[in-house]
């Protein structure tokens, strides 16, 4: 793949068929890099924020089309904390898209705003059909001009953890909800599918990439990754599969960069620390020294898998 530079946009957009949801969007993309152009910081908290280590903040976007992927946050999550492999593969020559699922996000399970599950599959079905939309241009515009880039013939889903789960779900549809039939792959980065019926594991009519990390303990392998594989791997479709040796439940995510980072940053919350600590806690042994080559496997299986379904 052709080695592009990235640009990074952030926005809100509203879906007035759906009550007025309002979700906040990240998009990185290939970009025409100018040397007055600033490195994006991602702000976690008010006043407290890192840099990236190769997206440029509105950066013009490149020439030509591009393959769409959208990227869905687990459970508790933001959408930019996978900021790292989303610049990665736009690096590669895609349009990567992340919303916030409002009802399932950090905020909203920190103050008892969360939904239920089956309230929360649906807001995620229709979250991941509206944000390719509107990357389409079909609805609300995530940024000016993005759609002229987009190739509509080559969009894919993704997710880590409940966002795995979004990603499956996604290509069936579930609770009454339509299965979005444009996406022609799903990827799902340390899944969370034991709640998932065999059935519908057995009936996603796409190719599915699973990224099992075998020190994940919270989606662990016994649980979520084995009784999905056993049933994807008698299909017919192209499924693949990657271990990851070293790979905990955050192995796709910033999280190792958070607590690297953490302590340096002046300003970050005790609660914001704690949490970190607990996440430090259910990671594995020696993920210090390992979370970046892992997390580099995921991102170059994930190239490899994208390219062939193309």
């Amino acid at each position: 793949m052709t080695a592009h530079q990235v640009g990074h946009s952030s926005t809100l957009v509203v879906d007035e068929k759906r009550n007025n949801r309002m979700l906040g969007v990240d998009v990185w993309y290939p970009a025409h890099v100018a040397p007055d152009i600033e490195q994006t910081r991602y702000e976690l908290l008010p006043g407290v924020s890192f840099p990236s280590a190769t997206a440029f903040e509105n950066a013009p976007l490149a020439s030509g089309k591009f393959p769409l992927l959208v990227w869905s946050h687990g459970r508790t999550g933001l959408r930019f904390n996978y900021s790292q492999l989303c610049e990665a593969i736009a690096a590669s020559g895609f349009v990567v898209v992340s919303s916030d699922h409002p009802g399932d996000t950090l905020t909203d399970w920190m103050t008892g705003q969360n939904v239920d599950d089956e309230t929360n599959d649906k807001q995620r079905l229709g979250d991941v059909s509206f944000i390719a939309d509107c990357a389409l241009g079909l609805r609300s515009e995530l940024m000016s001009g993005l759609s002229s880039i987009v190739d509509a013939s080559n969009m894919f889903i993704g997710g880590h953890s409940y966002g795995g789960l979004t990603a499956l779900i996604a290509t069936t549809g579930i609770h009454g909800m339509p299965a979005e039939k444009r996406f022609k792959a799903a990827i799902g980065a340390q899944a969370y599918t034991r709640i998932l019926p065999a059935e519908l594991i057995a009936s996603v009519p796409v190719p599915v990439l699973l990224l099992v990390g075998l020190g994940d303990i919270t989606t662990s392998p016994a649980t979520d990754a084995e009784p999905a594989w056993e049933i994807l791997s008698k299909s017919s479709l192209p499924h693949r599969r990657l271990n990851l040796p070293y790979g905990g439940h955050q192995a796709c995510s910033d999280f190792a960069l958070y607590i690297e980072l953490a302590p340096g940053v002046e300003g970050v919350p005790q609660l914001v620390l704690d949490y970190l600590k607990s996440i430090a806690a259910d990671s594995p042994t020696g993920f210090e020294t390992t979370w970046r080559t892992t997390l580099s496997e995921q991102i170059e299986e994930i190239k490899v898998f994208l390219s062939a379904h193309m």
